[in-house]
C-alpha cells in the first residue's frame, strides 16, 4: 500500500480492492464447503492473478503461494483434505471445530443467541440476507468472510460512481465489522484450528486468514485517509460473483423495512419427562433471545407449570455447535464413530432398499424398532417407524418399558388393570404420605406433584421417604426418612403385614369382602388352603415369622423402626403409598409392587379419597391424543429389555422361557434396527459391554439407521446417521406422563438448524420409494397437518378443548376443575355391580394365574420377599461387598442433557459412598475412584455423605458412556456396570440389582 494515500490511481485501488474480494472469498468458501480443485483452479485463474501477485504484501504472497501448491496436487491429496474438512467441521468424526461467532463471544456455547442476532442486524443494516440454502446460521465465519467481500464490492461500486463519502462509509463498515465481530473470535478460532488440524491445509488456512485481517485493520486505516479519486476515465469493471457461492443476497426494501420484534412462542418439554412444563422461547430474527415458563396466575384451573433447571437449559442443550448436521453414511468399524457426509436422497435409497432386502431376505420378523423416547409426544420416530414397517409386512414388536415394566406388568395380577392412581391433588386429602423410592423432587413424574406434597404437608399430613438415598425429596418434604438396602423392599413390607395383623390393626371387614387368598377361608377353588398370604407372614409353612427382627437382618432397618411404621401406617386414615419405579427396577421388582398393594388392601386404603392403592398409578380422566401405528401383521412381541437377545439367539426364544408374545417361538433374529432419537441402543441398555460387543458384529444384526441431535454413544453405531430437530424446530403434541389436567402444543420457535429434518419429513420420502407413500400419509404432507387430525379425532370426545388454531396459540389447554379420579371407588361403593377387573373378580392377594406358572421360587402365587440376584444373600458379595443403584438426577431427563455443562454446575457426577465404606477403603472426599464388577470398570469421583446407608452406593443413570484404550468408562456411565439378566415375571429391567467393589486411584 503506498505511503502517500490522498490522491488514489483508480486502477491500483480497484485492483487492491478486488484482491480484498478474491481473498475473502477464498477464505469463505474454504470454511463454507469442502475445497476442490476445481474451486482453486477457479480462484488462480480469477482476476489478472498475475496483477496480484505485484502487490506487496506478505499474506497475499503466501496465499498465491498456497494456491498454487493446491493446484499441484494429485486426486489422493485432495481426498485427504476432504477427509479433513468432513472431520473438523462436518461432525464425521464427533468432533465439530465451533465456526461461529456466538459460540466464542458468548459464554454460553448458544447458536442463535444475541450474539448471532447483532451480526444478523449488521447485514441487515447494509441491506444483506443470508441465503437459506446455506443452512447455517447467519454468524458463521465463512458467512462473515462473505459479508466483507460484498463490502468490499460496494467499495469498487463507489469508485465506479466518483462518491468518495460512500466510499469512506464501507471502508468504516468493514473496520467496524472486524473490529466489533470478526476479530473478537478469529484469534480463538484459529488457534483450535491448529491445534485440530492434521493436514498442513488446514494449519496454514488458520495463519493466513487471521495474519490477513490484521493487515486488513492497517489498509483500511490508510484507505480512511483518501480525499480523491485520480484517473477518473479508468474503466473499471466489477467482476461479479455468484451470490450463492458466497452465501448473501440483497434484501428487498420490504424485507428491509420489516420490523423485528421479539415474538413469545408457546412450546413445552417432548421428551420423556414427566414435567410437561411450559416453555416459552422469545425469538427476534429467527434467534432465541431467552427462555420463560409459566407465568399465569394459580386459578381454580391449577397450579403453574413451571419449568426445572433442565427446562430452563434448554437452549444449552439444544442449541449446541455440537449438533449433528448433516446425513452420514459409516464408513469405519461399527461403534468407532467414522462416518462420511452423504446427501438426505442418498441416505433415503439406503434405508429403503435396506428395509426391503431385510424383509426379503429373513422376513419382517427381523425388523425391529428400537425402545426410544427422546422425542416423546404424539407424532415421534419411533411409532412413525412402526406404522411404516406395518405397511410393509409387519415386524418384531416389544411391550414393556425401560422405566416401568414390573410395576405394569404386575399391579394387574392384583387388580386387573394398571389404572390403580388417584389424582395428585388427591393427596390433599391423605393423612399420611408414604414415598417408597418416589424422589419426584428431582425425576419429576408431573410438575405439580412437589406443589401439591408441599400443600398436603401445610395441611398436616406427614410424609415418609423409604429409599436406599435421603434424595433431595427426603430433604425438602420428608417428617421421615427410612434408609433400607437395595432388594429388600418386600421384606419391609412383610414385616409391617406382620405387626398389623399381630396387633389386630388390620380392616378385616375390607379384606373379607374384596380380597382372594388373603387367608385359608378365601382361597380360590382347587387350590391349597396353606398356600394363602396369612400363613406365609406367621411362617406356618416354612418356620420363618415375617417378623421386624426377621426384616431387620435383611433390610437393615431397625425392628423398632419398623414396628412403628407399620403401626403408624395402619392406624392413620387415609394414607397414601407412592411408589416411586425404583423399587420395581430391582431383580424381584414384581415382589415389591404385589407386596405394597397387600399393605394397601390389609389397611382398607384402597378406593377412598386420600387412600392409593399402591401399585400402579395411571389414572382415567382425559383422552389422550395419538399416532395410530396400524395393527402390525406379524403378531410377535418381544420385552423391551430382551432385544439383544433377539440379536444373539432370536431363534431360540420362546413364550414360556423369554416372555415372547403373539407366537411361540421368533422366527428370525433381529437383522434390522431403527433407532430414532433414542440412546437406549448403547447407553441407557444394561451390560454396555456386552451390547457393545453385540452390535460391533455386523453379521449378526447387519443394518442400524439412527437420528439423533449429537454423536451420543447410541448413534456412534448407526450404519446411517441422520441429523434430527430439536423442540424449538417443529410442531408437535404433547400431554402429561399419567396425572395432569392439561394438554401443550409446540410450536415452531425457529427454522431447523443445518440439514437436520424431523423423523416424518424423510419416512415418508423412504414410503414413497416402497410404494407405501399414500397409505403412510393419508394425505398428511405435514407434521402440523397430522397433528391437526389427531387434535381434532381428541376433540370428539373431550369437546371442553378449543378449536385448534386457539389450541396453537395459547399453547396450552388447561381443563377445567374436575372432581379427583380415584381408583377402584365404584368397586368399593357398589362392590356386586362393580367387580375388580381381574379372573375372579376380586382383589387377587392369591393370583391362580402366577399360581398355575408352575415357578415357586421365582415368581410365588402371593406377594412375598424373594432374595435377589446381585442382592444382599449372593454369594458374590464375596468378590463385590457393594451393591449399587443409581437414581434419576435432577440434571438429566435420562441421557439428555449431559452434554450441558450447565447441569454439572448444579450437580456435579458423582458416585454417593457411605462414610464407613469410604474410609474402609481410603476414600476421600472429591478422589477419583474406579467402581468395577465382571462386566466392566468406569472411574468417577467420589461423594462421601450420610445420606446413603451403609454396603450401598449410588451412581446417577444417564451419563455419556465413553471408554478410554483400555476399555474403562471414564465418564462414570452406570450401565458399564449393571446386569443384563432380565426380572423373572415381567423380564424387566433389574438395573439396581448390582454387585460392586470401589478402589481409589
Amino acid at each position: 500500500m503506498r505511503k502517500e494515500i490522498e490522491k488514489m490511481n483508480k486502477q491500483e485501488l480497484e485492483s487492491q480492492i478486488q484482491l480484498k474480494i478474491w481473498t475473502y472469498n477464498f477464505f469463505a468458501v474454504s470454511l463454507l464447503k469442502v475445497p476442490s480443485k476445481e474451486i482453486i483452479d477457479n480462484f488462480l485463474d480469477y482476476k489478472k492473478i498475475q496483477q496480484f501477485e505485484k502487490v506487496e504484501l506478505k499474506e497475499v504472497e503466501l496465499l498465491i503461494k498456497q494456491l498454487k501448491k493446491l493446484k499441484s496436487y494429485k486426486n489422493e491429496e485432495w481426498i485427504k483434505i476432504h477427509e479433513e474438512y468432513s472431520s473438523l467441521f462436518e461432525g464425521t468424526r464427533g468432533f465439530n471445530l465451533p465456526l461461529w461467532e456466538s459460540v466464542y463471544k458468548g459464554s454460553e456455547n448458544i447458536l442463535l443467541d444475541e450474539n448471532t442476532l447483532k451480526v444478523q442486524q449488521y447485514y441487515k443494516k447494509w441491506g444483506i440476507g443470508v441465503i437459506r440454502d446455506i443452512k447455517q446460521p447467519c454468524d458463521h465465519i465463512g458467512l462473515e468472510f462473505s459479508f466483507m467481500a460484498w463490502l468490499n464490492k460496494s467499495m469498487i461500486k463507489s469508485l465506479i460512481r466518483d462518491d468518495i463519502d460512500e466510499f469512506k462509509k464501507y471502508v468504516d463498515g468493514q473496520l467496524e465489522f472486524l473490529n466489533n465481530h470478526i476479530l473478537t473470535f478469529l484469534s480463538s478460532f484459529c488457534e483450535i484450528l491448529r491445534k485440530k488440524s492434521t493436514h498442513q491445509f488446514y494449519k496454514e488456512i488458520s495463519y493466513l486468514v487471521l495474519d490477513y485481517v490484521n493487515q486488513e485493520i492497517d489498509s483500511l486505516l490508510k484507505l480512511k485517509e483518501i480525499k480523491i479519486f485520480n484517473n477518473n476515465d479508468v474503466n473499471i469493471q466489477l467482476h461479479e460473483d455468484d451470490e450463492k457461492q458466497i452465501g448473501l443476497y440483497k434484501l428487498s426494501e420490504d424485507e428491509i423495512k420489516q420490523e423485528e420484534k421479539t415474538e413469545v412462542i408457546s412450546t413445552s418439554g417432548r421428551n420423556n419427562c414427566g414435567g410437561r412444563c411450559i416453555i416459552k422461547a422469545h425469538v427476534k430474527g429467527g434467534n432465541i433471545i431467552k427462555l420463560t415458563t409459566d407465568t399465569e396466575e394459580e386459578s381454580d384451573v391449577g397450579p403453574q407449570i413451571r419449568a426445572c433447571v433442565r427446562g430452563r437449559g434448554y437452549r444449552k442443550t439444544f442449541l449446541s455447535p455440537d449438533r449433528l448436521k448433516y446425513p452420514m453414511k459409516r464408513v469405519g468399524q461399527r461403534g468407532e464413530g467414522i462416518f462420511k457426509r452423504i446427501s438426505w436422497e442418498e441416505a433415503v435409497d439406503i434405508i429403503a432398499s435396506e428395509i426391503q432386502r431385510i424383509k426379503k431376505e429373513y422376513g419382517p420378523e427381523s425388523r425391529y424398532v428400537n425402545y426410544s423416547t427422546g422425542v416423546s409426544a404424539v407424532l415421534r420416530g419411533d411409532r412413525l417407524s412402526r406404522r411404516l414397517l406395518a405397511l410393509d409386512g409387519g415386524y418384531l414388536g416389544y411391550y414393556n418399558d425401560y422405566s416401568s415394566a414390573c410395576i405394569k406388568y404386575t399391579t394387574p395380577y392384583t387388580y386387573g388393570t394398571i389404572y390403580a392412581g388417584n389424582s395428585t391433588k388427591d393427596l390433599l386429602n391423605s393423612k399420611l404420605i408414604i414415598l417408597w423410592g418416589h424422589n419426584p423432587a428431582e425425576t419429576i413424574f408431573d410438575p405439580l406433584m412437589g406443589y401439591y406434597l408441599k400443600k398436603a404437608k401445610e395441611a398436616g399430613a406427614k410424609i415418609i421417604v423409604v429409599d436406599p438415598r435421603y434424595s433431595d425429596t427426603a430433604a425438602g418434604f420428608a417428617d421421615q426418612w427410612i434408609g433400607l438396602k437395595p432388594t429388600t423392599d418386600s421384606a419391609l413390607m412383610d414385616a409391617m403385614a406382620y405387626v398389623i395383623l399381630s396387633e389386630n390393626l388390620q380392616n378385616q371387614e375390607f379384606m373379607d369382602k374384596y380380597c382372594l387368598g388373603f387367608d385359608k377361608y378365601h382361597m380360590p377353588q382347587g387350590v391349597d388352603k396353606g398356600e394363602n398370604y396369612y400363613s406365609y407372614v406367621f411362617g406356618e409353612r416354612d418356620g420363618i415369622p415375617k417378623t421386624p427382627e426377621w426384616a431387620e437382618k435383611i433390610t437393615g432397618v431397625d425392628q423398632k423402626t419398623i414396628y412403628k411404621f407399620a403401626c403408624e401406617y395402619a392406624t392413620t386414615k387415609p394414607a397414601a403409598i407412592v411408589q416411586g419405579y425404583g423399587p420395581q427396577r430391582n431383580s424381584n421388582g414384581e415382589q415389591t409392587i404385589r407386596s405394597s398393594t397387600m399393605l394397601a388392601c390389609l389397611t382398607g386404603n384402597v378406593g377412598i379419597k386420600g387412600g392409593s392403592a399402591a401399585g400402579a398409578t395411571y389414572i382415567k380422566q382425559h383422552e389422550e391424543p395419538e399416532l395410530d401405528v396400524l395393527d402390525n401383521p406379524y403378531k410377535a412381541k418381544i420385552p423391551t429389555f430382551l432385544w439383544t437377545d433377539a440379536i444373539l439367539r432370536g431363534t431360540e426364544m420362546t413364550s414360556k422361557n423369554d416372555g415372547v408374545q403373539g407366537v411361540e417361538k421368533l422366527k428370525s433374529n433381529i437383522k434390522m434396527i431403527i433407532n430414532l432419537a433414542g440412546n437406549t441402543l448403547i447407553n441407557q441398555h444394561s451390560d454396555i459391554n456386552r451390547t457393545i460387543e453385540i452390535l460391533k458384529d455386523t453379521s449378526k444384526c447387519e443394518f442400524i439407521v439412527c437420528s439423533d441431535l449429537f454423536m451420543t454413544p447410541s448413534a456412534k453405531f448407526a450404519d446411517i446417521l441422520l441429523p434430527g430437530t430439536s423442540v424449538f424446530e417443529g410442531v408437535n403434541i404433547t400431554t402429561p406422563w399419567s396425572q395432569g389436567d392439561y394438554i401443550m402444543y409446540n410450536n415452531q420457535a425457529i427454522e431447523p438448524l443445518f440439514d437436520g429434518r424431523f423423523e416424518y419429513d424423510w419416512l415418508k420420502e423412504v414410503a414413497e420409494k416402497i410404494g407405501l407413500k399414500e397409505k403412510f400419509t393419508e394425505g398428511h404432507e405435514t407434521v402440523q397437518e397430522w397433528a391437526k387430525a389427531i387434535y381434532e379425532e381428541t376433540r370428539k370426545n373431550e369437546p371442553e378443548l378449543p378449536q385448534f388454531d386457539e389450541f396453537t396459540k395459547r399453547g396450552v389447554y388447561k381443563y377445567k376443575p374436575r372432581d379427583s379420579y380415584i381408583a377402584f371407588k365404584e368397586q368399593i361403593e357398589d362392590f356386586y355391580n362393580n367387580p375388580f377387573p381381574t379372573p375372579s373378580g376380586k382383589i387377587e392377594i392369591f393370583s391362580k394365574r402366577l399360581y398355575d406358572l408352575n415357578n415357586p421360587k421365582e415368581i410365588p402365587a402371593i406377594p412375598k420377599y424373594i432374595g435377589a440376584f446381585e442382592g444382599i444373600n449372593d454369594p458374590k458379595r464375596e468378590t463385590f461387598p457393594l451393591q449399587m443403584i443409581g437414581w434419576h438426577t435432577k440434571t438429566r431427563c435420562h441421557s439428555i442433557h449431559d452434554n450441558n455443562d450447565w447441569m454439572e454446575e448444579i450437580e456435579p457426577h458423582k458416585m454417593w459412598i457411605n462414610p464407613s465404606d469410604a474410609k474402609e477403603r481410603n476414600i476421600k472426599e472429591d478422589d477419583l475412584v474406579e467402581v468395577w464388577n465382571d462386566r466392566g470398570i468406569i472411574q468417577i469421583k467420589a461423594h462421601i455423605t450420610r445420606r446413603i446407608v451403609k454396603g450401598v452406593i449410588a451412581v446417577a443413570q444417564g451419563a455419556w458412556y465413553r471408554a478410554n484404550n483400555e476399555g474403562i468408562d471414564i465418564r462414570g456411565n452406570i450401565n458399564t456396570l449393571t446386569i443384563s439378566k432380565p426380572t423373572p415375571l415381567a423380564k424387566g429391567n433389574p438395573q439396581h440389582s448390582n454387585l460392586v467393589e470401589v478402589r481409589r486411584i
